[in-house]
């Protein structure tokens, strides 16, 4: 690395403003003739009949133990506004309870006691007069289905004839007097069937119920409108493959600073007592519950291996590289939680990592170790999950997870940097790699909780070190070399097309033998929980569940060396540090950042890379050939920040790959029951050859509040000066980790007398609060392959600027 500078401040421009914003517009398309309406109304008055008189037996049936709701579906043809549309259901007393992910398809609704006469009512105008057109964009209203309410492992193993189990049963979030009566009679109605429920967690995105439940009561249970859904508790995902090393154990180990970062480890405990362990780790609980008797509180050891191997990466990062070097001088301490332990598969006899406790939520466990964690020590400011749920997979128009959006909910609220594995997949064909990756399928999607927006979601890459191509003597083969995708990794893209994962590291590859198919190596290094017993303080392993660890000793540094920093700025600094490897298996190594590189090209590369593996080193400093320009700052909704910078001469003329790079991170607040589930969106432009004044100018003529939110809000008299970064903004606004990159080799044509500006816009989408300031973080990254000392003409020619910037 050529030199070690600091990151130098992004010039910002004081005109952030903002409009108030308007009530967003009722227009409606696909409008129906007089007939179509008329057989529009003969057919919903009859099933609306029909699901009223269900209503009333439901009354009658379960009258002792609550009030039923009237639950139904609609199904919305067109994209609506969402407030307006809701605006008008509740002008007939018919309340959203959860829109459709996309806008149109199922809205599920209810109303107060059957009340829908306003609904005839304007149904009836609606066909006689064409009023209310509202109704045009609504198909149907029906009953929901027993089998939506299913989930996949309960859907593919129904409970038998004898059967107990214990179950998670989700039920639609209403208001808190409501949901707290359903609950109270719900409680009263499993308890007459021999059941009962074990674990409640109402958050304020959804409401989850652990229950031990028999065939019966799950039929039931499926027949009632307030369910929302019905299944067997998540197993975790993770793998396990305790081969041995004999390494030299004659290594010093030096305890971290008292002040140094904590990572807070959820996962299967850890064996404290481990002597590359033992002088980091600052706390070890386990987290039980009121009816376990499956995890000890008083005993936090690792009983299966897994939670000890992510936290030797987490604690050490390259195992290897400190083994060569004889280095285990800690930088970070370890927090452990144990909400894990192990049982003998009856099938396999292997012993395998289960949740705590069959009576208790996940969701529960989890935040109850993430807020001791936090209570406890001011210096955890990042938890690593490597855990996944391969049932619940995102594709389509899933709606998001409940384990996802708690992780959503902590990350606003306590402002903590979770590190989510994308998850293992088991089921591949090596000969078809990488082909089963880039299929439109759900089979190699992203899982729970690594859909989580606000989380670092982190997909495994093979290693540079171990065999990885086919060896002469055609014994030994794997398809995936040094940085490819492992063979077991899952990809995006996250929930509504977020980019997901973030960002990649190593987690293993996938060898066999040729003739048997055995796996017989690519694995990382890693801690041996088994230590006393096998002697040897190394174990062997891969999966995805490695690779996240890596990104949390990464951020635990960052933290180290910018301790006031937000997380916001803090995650912002390791995504701009990350590069996509230029080693990429076909069809993936022919796609570049160009600019005339088409987005649904650069979109199948970052499901699989995300924006690349990071460079502990490049975020942290800034080098005489690349230059970090960054800012933390506040915004308002439907406002608009203005930063410029000027490029040297230099950079324009001299030859060599130049890079160009802008990142964004904001944590907006997010709610799972709306169409929207983040509560404002972000988005940047640059701008080449335009003064300060004219892109303002071009700004302030344009109302924010009243462009779509889904499209690019970009004046159009200076379109053609924005400089076109991969991917495009309709695409890396989908989430709140967005980076734009445009890599050449060629003489941009850029005036190096004109500033280059960078717009940076929130847009209001559902968050009611009038001074709501939205935090976030943005680096501009210049980057140039000669030798041209970079850093030190950029910051003269900055700094020049700013202290004669003029009027603006």
């Amino acid at each position: 690395m050529d030199g070690k500078f600091e990151h130098l401040d992004l010039p910002a421009h004081d005109i952030s403003y903002s409009r108030a914003k308007k009530p967003g517009g009722g227009g409606y398309g696909n409008l129906r003739t007089y007939s179509q309406r008329k057989e529009f109304f003969d057919i919903q008055i009859e099933q609306f009949e029909t699901i009223k008189n269900e209503y009333k037996k439901d009354k009658e049936r379960y009258k002792e133990y609550y009030e039923p709701h009237l639950i139904f579906k609609l199904s919305v043809n067109q994209d609506v506004n969402e407030d307006t549309f809701r605006l008008e259901l509740n002008r007939m007393y018919i309340e959203v309870i959860s829109p459709s992910p996309d806008k149109k398809g199922l809205w599920i609704v209810f109303t107060e006691d059957g009340n829908v006469k306003e609904f005839y009512h304007k149904l009836r105008k609606y066909v006689d007069k064409g009023s209310y057109k509202f109704f045009d964009a609504i198909d149907t209203i029906a009953e929901i289905p027993p089998e939506d309410k299913l989930g996949d492992r309960l859907k593919n193993e129904m409970l038998k004839d004898n059967e107990y189990a214990f179950l998670d049963l989700e039920i639609w979030r209403m208001e808190d007097e409501k949901l707290n009566k359903f609950i109270d009679g719900l409680k009263k109605l499993i308890n007459t069937k021999d059941g009962k429920i074990t674990d409640k967690f109402i958050k304020d995105n959804f409401c989850l119920l652990r229950i031990k439940a028999n065939k019966q009561i799950v039929e039931d249970l499926l027949r009632l409108r307030e369910i929302a859904f019905l299944d067997r508790p998540p197993n975790p995902y993770i793998e396990y493959n305790m081969l041995t090393l004999d390494i030299d154990e004659s290594v010093e180990i030096k305890a971290p600073p008292q002040n140094a970062s904590a990572i807070g480890i959820l996962d299967s405990g850890i064996i404290s007592n481990h002597p590359l362990l033992k002088n980091s780790v600052g706390d070890e609980i386990a987290i039980s519950t009121l009816y376990s008797n499956k995890i000890d509180p008083n005993k936090p050891q690792d009983d299966v291996g897994h939670g000890t191997q992510v936290a030797g990466i987490a604690l050490y990062g390259d195992l290897k590289e400190r083994i060569s070097k004889k280095n285990f001088n800690s930088e970070v301490w370890l927090l452990s939680a144990k909400i894990m332990h192990g049982e003998k598969n009856p099938g396999t006899g292997k012993l395998e990592a289960v949740y705590d406790n069959e009576e208790k939520l996940l969701e529960h466990q989890l935040e109850k170790a993430v807020r001791y964690f936090i209570e406890n020590y001011q210096n955890c400011k990042v938890i690593n999950l490597s855990l996944g749920n391969s049932d619940r997979k995102m594709f389509g128009q899933k709606r998001q997870f409940n384990l996802s959006t708690l992780i959503d909910e902590l990350t606003k609220e306590l402002g903590l940097i979770f590190v989510i594995s994308i998850g293992n997949l088991n089921d591949y064909n090596l000969d078809d790699y990488p082909a089963y990756l880039l299929e439109e399928t759900s089979h190699a999607k992203v899982i729970e909780p690594a859909t989580a927006a606000l989380g670092i979601t982190v997909v495994s890459i093979t290693q540079n070190y171990g065999p990885s191509v086919r060896y002469p003597q055609d014994i030994f083969y794997s398809p995936a070399k040094t940085n490819y995708p492992s063979p077991f990794t899952r990809v995006g893209p996250g929930y509504k097309g977020m980019i997901k994962p973030e960002l990649v590291e190593e987690g293993g590859n996938v060898i066999t033998d040729k003739n048997t198919l055995e796996d017989i190596g690519g694995k990382l290094i890693t801690l041996n929980y088994n230590w006393i017993k096998e002697g040897k303080l190394f174990s062997l392993d891969h999966g995805t569940s490695l690779s996240a660890p890596k990104v949390a000793h990464y951020i635990a540094l960052l933290y180290n060396h910018y301790p006031s920093y937000s997380s916001n700025l803090i995650k912002a600094l390791l995504i701009s540090s990350a590069r996509i490897p230029d080693s990429r298996p076909e069809p993936l190594d022919k796609i570049t950042f160009k600019s005339s590189e088409k987005t649904k090209e650069v979109v199948k590369l970052l499901n699989i890379y995300g924006y690349g593996k990071p460079d502990l080193y490049k975020a942290m400093y800034s080098s005489s050939s690349e230059v970090l320009l960054l800012k933390e700052n506040r915004i308002k909704l439907d406002g608009i920040a203005i930063y410029s910078f000027y490029l040297p001469e230099e950079f324009i003329k001299e030859s060599g790959i130049k890079t160009l790079s802008v990142t964004l991170v904001y944590d907006p607040p997010i709610n799972k029951n709306r169409i929207d589930y983040m509560g404002c969106n972000m988005e940047f432009h640059l701008f080449k050859d335009k003064d300060i004044g004219e892109v303002i100018y071009a700004y302030k003529a344009i109302k924010i509040e009243d462009l779509d939110p889904e499209n690019e809000i970009t004046p159009e008299n200076i379109k053609l000066q924005e400089i076109k970064l991969k991917p495009g903004v309709k695409f890396r606004k989908k989430g709140v980790h967005q980076k734009g990159i445009i890599i050449d080799k060629k003489k941009p044509n850029i005036d190096i007398n004109k500033p280059v500006v960078l717009v940076v816009i929130c847009k209001n989408r559902w968050i009611k609060e009038k001074d709501y300031l939205q935090d976030y973080a943005v680096i501009v990254n210049i980057e140039h392959s000669g030798k041209i000392d970079l850093y030190n003409k950029v910051k003269a020619k900055n700094q020049q600027r700013i202290r004669v910037k003029g009027k603006f």
